[in-house]
C-alpha cells in the first residue's frame, strides 16, 4: 500500500476527492524530502498509518519496527531539534517514510546484518556566516497555483523552511553552490541550484506514489486494489470536457466500459443508462444514481412508459438531468452486482456513484467563474435529402375503366386540379410528392395564391421545388452555461458554494430550457472525534416548446420526414402566420380551387410551434446532514439523514383553429383543448453505520461495517383536461371547457423499506483480500410475513505483484465475485386489484374491473451473477488494462399470462422465466509519449454483452414488450432481448425474393423476426495531448450492431420524398414515367415457379406502387444501428502563472470545445441511429419523426481568484 499524498491544489486540478483540510501556516503541511539513499530498505516493504498524525522521528522508527523486521540503532538525541513528521492515514512504502522522516537530518546510514539499520551523525562542517546567501522564490503546481507548506531544504544540511500561503519562501544557504530541494505531498520532488537570488519552482503530480482510492457503495472510500469487483472512475473534468448537454448522463457516453448510454435527439429529452444488459423484461433496467452515498430518484416521463394524457406525446426527460455537472468531483461506476450489493434491491442494475466537490484552501476566499457559450446547427446527414424533380401529389387517379380523372401533365400522367376558371391548381390536398414533374416554365396556382396574407395572393407561380425546404425551418441552437463557486477551508472547516445558470434554445422555433442550480457543501470538525457534513442543493427547471415525439399530428419533423410536398416553402408558411396575426394557414389546404382554404391534415408548422406548445416546470431539493464520531482509531459511527423532493407542473395546449385531433383524458378528436398535470415526489433516507477498521498483528487487516437504513417514499399526481374544446379561444384553463371536464386522474403512492446490512473485508499482507456483504430489505408493499428480501455477495482480490518481481510490471491483480440480489421493487398497483374509474353516465358513477389481474404473491426479479477480472499495469503505469468477464441469470421475470375469463380478467401477472447475460469488458490505457513538456494519453473502453431469454412461462415462447407504428418488439425464448417482428418478404429456396405480377410477395404473418435492437458491442476511444500550457483531446464513441426500424423510410418512400424514389431505370428513363412512357422497374427476384421475374412494375406513376410500406414489408426498412461518432473535441490553453499573477488571478484558462461534430460512419439514412422516441426499455429499435442531430461548437472561459 501507499499513502495517499494529495494536497488541495492537486485535488482542484485533477478532480480526486479526499477528506483532508486546508494546510494552514505550518500545520498539516510538513513533508520532507530525504537526503539519504533512494532505496535503503526493501522496495516492497510498506507501513500502515492508521490516522492523520504528527510523530517524532523516534516514534516513526518505533512504527517501522512494529510492522517490519528492521531494527534501528542510533545515538539518543541525534534527532533533537528536527521537526515532527506529518503522516496521513493510509499506507506508505517504508523507504518513502524513512526518506521523508530524515529529510532534514545530517546523517549517514549503514545497513547491517539481520535487518539492522545503523544511523550516525555526519561530521559537522564549519561554515562562515559571511558566506551565507539569501534565496527567495515561489513554489507552484503545474497550473501555476501557489503551494503553501512546500518544503525547501538545503541539500545535505538540516537547513530548511516552508512556503507561505502565497507559495513564497526565504532561505539562507551556505553559498551559491548549494543545492535546494523542493518537495510536497503527492508531488515529484525537484532539485535546483542556488545560483540565483530568486529560484522559482513548478512541482508536478507524482502519480506513481498515489494509490487509486475509489468511492464504493454507501460512499465508502476503498483502495481499488482491495476490491474484488469491477469499478471505473470518471473524473469530473473528463465528464465536462465537451459542451454542456443539460444532462450529465449524456456526457458519460463512451467513457465507461460496459455502460450503454442510450440518448435521443429530443429537446431536453431523457437518457437510458444500462450496465451489463437488460435483466428485467418489463421492469426498470436503469442504473441507480447515488450522490455522496445517498440514492436519488431518476424517474423518466415519456411516451414509452405511459399511455395517456401529458405522458403521451412528449419526452419530459429524466430526473437525473437536474444534477449540475459542475458539482461533480468524480464518478465511480459500479457495474457488477457484487459492487452494488450494499444497496440491495435498488442497485441490481449497477450504480453511478457521484462524489461532490468540497472546499479547498486558498488565500482568502477562493472564487471560480466559468462561462461557456455554444451554438448548434443541424447535422444534415441526419435529415432527409429530398428529391427535387416532382412536386405535390399522389400521382394520377383513375376511374373504374382505368381512365385518368384529369388531364395528364408530362410523362408521369400526374395532373393538376382545374378551378372554375380553368386554371391549373396544385393538388394542395395531397401530403405526398408524387405529382407533376417540376418545370419552371409552367405557371400554376399554389396554396399561396388563395391566402390574402401571402405576397403571392392571386398570383401564379413557377412550378419548381421550394427554395426554403423543411431544413430551413430549424434555427441555430444556443447554449449559455455560467457558473460561479466560492470556497475556503481551514484546519477545522471547509465549504464550497456553487451556482449555475443554464439556458438552451433548441433548433425548433419557440423552444427554450432554463435551469438554475445552487448548492452548498460544508464539512466541519468539532473535535478530533466528532465531525459533520452538510449538503444542500436546490434546482429549478422550466421548459417551453419540447418537440412532440412519436407518430402524432403535432410532430412536425414527422411530417417533414414522412408526409410532405417538395414544393411547400417554409418561408411562405412563416409569412402568412405572421401577417395573419397567428392564424393557422397551411400549405395542405382542403380544396382552395372551390373555396375551402382550411387546413386539411396538417397545421401550419409555425402555428404548431407557437400556439400548440407545451410547457413544464420542476423544482427540486436534494440534501443531507451527516454526523461522524470516532470512538477510537479503529472504530467509528456515522449517521445520515437525506431528502430528495420535487414538484412538477406540465401543461399542454391545443389552440383554437387547430385541426381536429386526439387530445385530453378522453382522447377524443377535438379542435382545441388544455391539459394540466401536477405532481410531487418525496423520498427520505435515514442511515446509521458502524465502521470497524483495524490491523491485527503484522499480517492481517479487517475492514467491516454494519448499518441500518429506513426509506420513506411518497408521490402523488393529478392529471386533468378540458373536453370538447375551449369556449374562449386561447384561454387555457380547465374551467374554459366546452363540455364538463372529465374526472381527473389522481394517483397517490406511499411506501416504506426498512433495511439492515453488513460487510466484512479481510486483508492479508497487503496482497490478498476477501470480502462478504449481506443485506435484508423489508417492504411495506409486499404481504406481511413474506415481505423480506435478501442480498448477499462475496468477492476476492489477489495482488500478485507482491510475489512477481519484474521491473516492467508495475501492478497486477486477479479478482472474482459472486452475488445474489433482487432486481428492483414491484409497482404497488401490480400487487392488488383496484377498480378503474370511468366518466359517469348521467348521475351514475361507473367503475369497472381491469382486464388484467394483479397478483399479491409477486416477488421481484432475482439475479445471480459471477465475475472474474484481471488488472495489470506496466512500465510505471504507462501501459495497462482491466478486463472483466461476467455472467448473470435473472429469474422470476414478471409479465402477464392468459387467465380464465370466468374470473372477469383476461390475463394475470406471474413470476416466471429467466434472462441470461454474459459478456466481457475491457479498459486499456497507454501513454505513448511522456516528456517534460509533452504528454499523450490514450484510453480505450470496449464491452460486449450477450443477452438470451432462457425461458418464459410454460407453453409461452414469445412475450410482447411493446410496439410502434408498423412493428412489434418482443422477447423470444432462445433469442436476445428485443426482437423486432413484422412482415417479411417471401423467399424462394435459393434465398431470392418471390415476385408476382412484377411486385414482391409479402408474408401474411406479422410475427416474423426481422431484426434485434441489442448491439453487438460498444466502445469509446479517448486521446489527451498536453504540450506545456496547451491541451487537446477528443472522444470517439462507437456502437456496432443492433437494428432499428425506420418509419420515416417506410412512409417517406411511399410518398416520394426521398431521392431513392426518383431515379432512372435500366432503360435510362425516369422510373415514375408511366409504362407507356418507358417507366417502371423490373425488380430482381423470381416468380413462384422459380423463373426469373421479367415483369415491369405496374403503375409506377402512383405513390406507393413500388416504394414504401404498401409495396414492401417492414423488413425492407430495418437498418443496422451501428455508428462511429466524434463525440467530443476540446482545445484548451492555460495561461502562464506569471501572466496570471499580473492579472491578480490564480488561474486563467480558455477552451474551444465541440460536441457531436461528426458522425464518422452510420448505416441509417437521413437520421441519427441514436434518435428514438424516449428512454426506457423501448428506447432503441425505432426511428420515426425524430429531430435531426445538432452539431455544437463553443467557447469556455474559466477564471480563478
Amino acid at each position: 500500500m501507499k499513502i495517499n499524498f494529495k494536497h488541495p491544489h492537486f485535488y482542484f486540478r485533477k478532480g480526486l476527492l479526499m477528506n483532508i483540510m486546508r494546510t494552514f501556516i505550518f500545520l498539516f503541511c510538513t513533508t520532507l524530502f530525504a537526503l539519504t539513499p533512494e532505496n535503503v530498505l526493501s522496495q516492497q516493504s510498506k507501513i500502515e498509518v492508521k490516522e492523520n498524525k504528527k510523530m517524532s522521528i523516534d516514534e516513526v522508527f518505533d512504527l517501522i519496527m512494529d510492522q517490519t523486521d528492521y531494527k534501528f540503532f542510533y545515538e539518543e538525541g541525534i534527532f533533537k531539534g528536527l521537526p515532527l513528521v506529518t503522516l496521513k492515514k493510509g499506507t506508505i512504502k517504508t523507504n518513502d517514510l524513512l526518506k521523508q522522516s530524515l529529510a532534514n537530518a545530517n546523517i549517514d546510514i549503514v545497513i547491517g546484518k539481520n535487518n539492522t539499520v545503523i544511523i550516525k551523525e555526519k561530521p559537522k562542517s564549519v561554515v562562515s556566516v559571511l558566506q551565507k546567501v539569501k534565496i527567495t522564490g515561489t513554489v507552484t503546481d503545474f497550473a501555476g497555483i501557489p503551494i503553501p507548506g512546500a518544503n525547501v531544504t538545503e541539500k545535505g544540511t538540516k537547513n530548511s523552511t516552508q512556503t507561505d500561503f502565497n507559495g513564497k519562501f526565504v532561505i539562507e544557504v551556505a553559498n551559491n553552490n548549494a543545492i535546494l530541494e523542493f518537495s510536497y505531498i503527492g508531488m515529484v520532488s525537484q532539485e535546483k541550484p542556488a545560483s540565483s537570488v530568486v529560484v522559482n519552482v513548478q512541482l508536478k503530480e507524482n502519480t506513481t506514489e498515489l494509490d487509486n482510492i475509489v468511492v464504493t457503495a454507501l460512499g465508502i472510500k476503498r483502495e481499488k486494489k482491495a476490491l474484488g469487483y469491477a469499478s471505473q472512475e470518471v473524473k469530473g473534468t473528463d465528464l465536462t470536457a465537451g459542451i454542456a448537454s443539460g444532462n450529465f448522463l449524456n456526457d458519460l457516453s463512451g467513457k465507461a466500459a460496459g455502460v450503454y448510454i442510450r440518448k435521443n435527439t429530443n429537446f431536453g429529452g431523457s437518457t437510458n443508462v444500462i450496465s451489463r444488459g437488460v435483466k428485467s423484461l418489463t421492469g426498470n433496467n436503469q442504473m441507480l444514481i447515488v450522490i455522496d452515498g445517498i440514492p436519488i430518484n431518476n424517474s423518466t416521463v415519456n411516451s414509452s412508459t405511459a399511455s395517456q394524457g401529458a405522458r403521451n406525446t412528449y419526452d419530459y426527460g429524466n430526473a437525473a438531468m437536474d444534477i449540475n455537472p459542475d458539482d461533480i468531483e468524480s464518478i465511480n461506476v459500479l457495474k457488477g452486482a457484487a459492487a452494488s450489493a450494499l444497496y440491495g434491491w435498488q442497485a441490481g442494475n449497477g450504480v453511478i456513484m457521484i462524489s461532490t466537490k468540497k472546499g479547498k484552501a486558498t488565500k482568502g476566499m477562493g472564487i471560480t467563474i466559468s462561462s461557456e457559450f455554444s451554438v448548434g446547427s443541424v447535422d444534415k446527414k441526419t435529415f432527409p435529402v429530398y428529391q427535387n424533380k416532382y412536386g405535390q401529389g399522389y400521382g394520377p387517379s383513375y376511374d373504374a375503366a382505368g381512365n385518368p380523372k384529369g388531364v395528364p401533365v408530362g410523362p408521369t400522367g400526374a395532373f393538376f386540379t382545374i378551378d372554375k376558371n380553368g386554371n391549373q391548381v396544385v393538388t394542395t390536398t395531397d401530403d405526398a410528392s408524387y405529382g407533376v414533374a417540376f418545370d419552371p416554365n409552367l405557371s400554376v396556382y399554389t396554396w399561396e395564391s388563395y391566402s390574402p396574407y401571402s405576397s403571392k395572393y392571386g398570383q401564379k407561380s413557377p412550378w419548381q421545388a421550394a427554395k426554403n425546404g423543411p431544413i430551413s425551418f430549424f434555427q441555430t441552437a444556443t447554449t449559455f452555461n455560467n457558473s460561479v463557486s466560492l470556497e475556503d477551508a481551514n484546519d477545522k472547516t471547509n465549504f464550497i458554494l456553487n451556482y449555475n445558470n443554464f439556458k438552451e434554445t433548441g433548433i425548433l422555433p419557440n423552444s427554450e430550457l432554463k435551469k438554475n442550480n445552487a448548492s452548498i457543501k460544508l464539512n466541519h470538525k468539532f473535535t478530533d472525534k466528532l465531525s459533520t457534513s452538510v449538503f444542500a442543493n436546490y434546482m429549478t427547471q422550466s421548459t417551453i416548446g419540447r418537440n412532440s415525439s412519436g407518430y402524432t399530428g403535432d410532430n412536425i419533423t414527422g411530417w417533414f420526414r414522412q408526409w410532405w410536398g417538395t414544393n411547400a416553402d417554409l418561408k411562405s408558411q412563416k409569412e402568412v402566420f405572421e401577417n395573419s396575426g397567428g392564424q393557422n394557414i397551411s400549405w395542405l389546404m382542403g380544396d382552395p380551387a372551390n373555396g375551402n382554404t382550411a387546413p386539411k391534415t396538417m397545421d401550419n408548422p409555425y402555428f404548431t410551434r407557437y400556439k400548440n406548445y407545451q410547457s413544464d416546470e420542476r423544482n427540486r431539493f436534494i440534501g443531507y446532514g451527516q454526523l461522524d464520531y470516532k470512538f477510537t482509531d479503529w472504530l467509528s459511527a456515522s449517521g445520515k439523514a437525506s431528502i430528495d423532493s420535487y414538484s412538477e407542473l406540465r401543461e399542454e395546449r391545443k389552440a383554437t383553429g387547430s385541426i381536429n385531433g386526439s387530445f385530453g383524458l378522453s382522447r377524443a378528436n377535438v379542435p382545441s383543448g388544455y391539459q394540466k398535470y401536477v405532481g410531487s415526489f418525496s423520498e427520505q433516507n435515514y442511515q446509521f453505520i458502524l465502521t470497524f477498521n483495524k490491523k491485527i498483528g503484522d499480517d492481517f487487516s479487517v475492514n467491516a461495517l454494519a448499518g441500518v437504513n429506513t426509506l420513506r417514499t411518497k408521490s402523488n399526481s393529478t392529471l386533468a383536461s378540458t373536453d370538447g374544446g375551449l369556449i374562449i379561444p386561447d384561454i387555457f384553463a380547465l374551467s374554459n371547457s366546452v363540455n364538463p371536464s372529465p374526472f381527473p386522474l389522481e394517483t397517490e403512492n406511499n411506501s416504506a423499506v426498512n433495511s439492515s446490512y453488513a460487510s466484512v473485508s479481510l486483508g492479508y499482507k497487503d496482497f490478498l483480500y476477501l470480502e462478504g456483504t449481506v443485506r435484508n430489505d423489508a417492504f411495506s408493499t409486499l404481504p406481511k410475513g413474506n415481505n423480506s428480501l435478501n442480498t448477499f455477495s462475496t468477492s476476492a482480490s489477489y495482488v500478485f505483484t507482491n510475489h512477481v518481481k519484474a521491473d516492467w510490471l508495475s501492478f497486477g491483480k486477479l479478482r472474482a465475485s459472486y452475488a445474489e440480489n433482487p432486481q428492483g421493487n414491484i409497482d404497488l398497483y401490480s400487487l392488488n386489484d383496484v377498480y378503474d374509474k370511468s366518466n359517469p353516465f348521467g348521475s351514475n358513477q361507473i367503475y369497472s374491473i381491469p382486464n388484467r389481474s394483479n397478483n399479491p404473491d409477486l416477488r421481484p426479479v432475482k439475479t445471480t451473477s459471477q465475475e472474474l477480472g484481471l488488472e495489470m499495469q506496466f512500465l510505471r503505469k504507462r501501459v495497462g488494462f482491466d478486463v472483466s468477464v461476467y455472467k448473470s441469470l435473472s429469474n422470476d421475470q414478471i409479465f402477464p399470462v392468459d387467465y380464465s375469463t370466468a374470473t372477469g380478467n383476461s390475463s394475470r401477472y406471474v413470476n416466471a422465466g429467466s434472462v441470461e447475460n454474459k459478456g466481457i469488458e475491457v479498459q486499456f490505457n497507454v501513454t505513448p509519449i511522456q516528456t517534460k513538456d509533452f504528454n499523450w494519453d490514450i484510453f480505450v473502453n470496449w464491452s460486449k454483452n450477450e443477452n438470451t431469454l432462457v425461458s418464459l412461462a410454460s407453453g409461452i415462447e414469445t412475450l410482447s414488450i411493446g410496439g410502434f407504428q408498423g412493428i412489434g418488439i418482443v422477447a423470444k425464448v432462445g433469442h436476445p432481448y428485443g426482437d423486432i417482428v413484422g412482415k417479411d418478404y417471401v423467399y424462394a429456396a435459393d434465398g431470392q425474393k418471390v415476385t408476382e405480377n412484377g411486385l414482391y410477395v409479402m408474408t401474411t404473418t406479422t410475427n416474423n423476426v426481422i431484426g434485434n435492437i441489442t448491439p453487438d458491442w460498444i466502445g469509446g476511444l479517448r486521446n489527451k495531448f498536453t504540450y506545456k500550457q496547451v491541451s487537446f483531446g477528443f472522444l470517439i464513441d462507437v456502437q456496432h450492431g443492433g437494428d432499428l426500424y425506420s418509419l420515416d423510410q417506410a412512409y417517406g418512400q411511399h410518398t416520394g420524398l426521398y431521392e431513392s424514389t426518383a431515379g432512372y431505370n435500366e432503360l435510362g428513363n425516369p422510373i415514375r414515367n408511366t409504362l407507356a412512357n418507358g417507366g417502371g422497374l423490373i425488380l430482381p427476384g423470381v416468380n413462384k415457379d422459380g423463373t426469373p421475374n421479367t415483369t415491369r412494375t405496374p403503375r409506377p406513376e402512383v405513390a406507393g406502387s413500388i416504394y414504401g410500406y404498401k409495396a414492401n414489408p417492414e423488413s425492407a426498412y430495418i437498418y443496422d444501428a451501428s455508428y462511429v461518432k466524434l463525440r467530443e473535441v476540446s482545445l484548451g490553453y492555460t495561461f502562464p502563472s506569471q501572466f496570471v499573477s499580473k492579472m491578480k488571478l490564480t488561474d486563467l484558462r480558455v477552451s474551444l470545445i465541440g460536441s457531436n461534430l461528426w458522425i464518422i460512419s452510420k448505416n441509417l439514412p437521413d437520421a441519427d441511429p441514436e434518435s428514438g422516441v424516449s428512454a426506457g426499455n423501448l428506447s432503441s429499435g425505432y426511428s420515426g419523426g425524430s429531430l435531426p442531430s445538432t452539431r455544437n461548437i463553443g467557447f469556455n472561459l474559466t477564471l480563478k481568484f
